[in-house]
């Protein structure tokens, strides 16, 4: 259910997570080694998966993350890979997302949970789908924690766009200079700054500790 917002500004740090590779495990090529060797080909899952490809699924990940409907990047996807080996390889992936959640990072339950615990407000801002959005939540208890997120593919803005910062900062109603933003990819990390978050590049669960207590928030 979504958070009432209330102005955090005076009295207290609000903490805003990146999802993938800091509060979530999701690794779609390793998730789905298993499912291509048995139903397509090693092969295909290399070229799929390729980073470099021009139609591949790095391409049609970050379309979905700025908006682009997953039948219609499916559709695409196909047509650029008609009568090759791999045509059908996106469609195999979107039938089996769920294999890419691969579980939270270690120690970032117990980290959301001691945030909970303290009265600290948290928060998501994720380049992301609303649907894998809502499908962590749903599977890890700890997700649930965040008050409100705000997810690229709705709102069709992508980190590190300064815009997507303050939409959140508006969305949660608190005040960037008193709130700690915390991503994994250091241009995300440095738009945040920009837009006037306290922000730092995540390592792992004890790292954010000590970064958090560094910025007055103390567990």
């Amino acid at each position: 259910m979504p958070y009432t917002p209330k102005n955090h500004g005076t009295d207290e740090t609000n903490v805003i997570f990146d999802f993938c590779d800091v509060l979530l495990q999701w690794d779609p090529r390793g998730g789905t080694y298993d499912l291509f060797a048995e139903q397509s080909s090693v092969d295909v899952w290399k070229t799929f998966y390729d980073e470099d490809a021009d139609y591949g699924f790095w391409h049609y990940d970050g379309l979905l993350d700025a908006g682009m409907d997953a039948a219609e990047a499916a559709a695409d996807y196909r047509a650029h890979h008609a009568g090759k080996a791999d045509e059908g390889a996106f469609d195999l992936y979107l039938a089996h997302r769920d294999l890419a959640f691969r579980g939270m990072i270690p120690g970032m339950d117990t980290l959301l949970e001691l945030l909970h615990t303290r009265g600290i407000p948290t928060w998501g801002l994720t380049n992301f789908t609303a649907d894998a959005v809502d499908y962590a939540q749903g599977r890890y208890p700890a997700m649930r924690l965040l008050n409100d997120v705000v997810v690229s593919s709705t709102e069709r803005l992508k980190k590190p766009d300064r815009r997507i910062y303050e939409l959140a900062a508006e969305r949660f109603g608190v005040e960037p200079a008193r709130s700690v933003f915390i991503d994994d990819k250091p241009w995300n990390v440095e738009a945040a700054r920009d837009a006037g978050f306290q922000s730092f590049v995540f390592v792992n669960a004890m790292d954010a500790r000590s970064q958090l207590a560094q910025a007055g928030v103390h567990l």
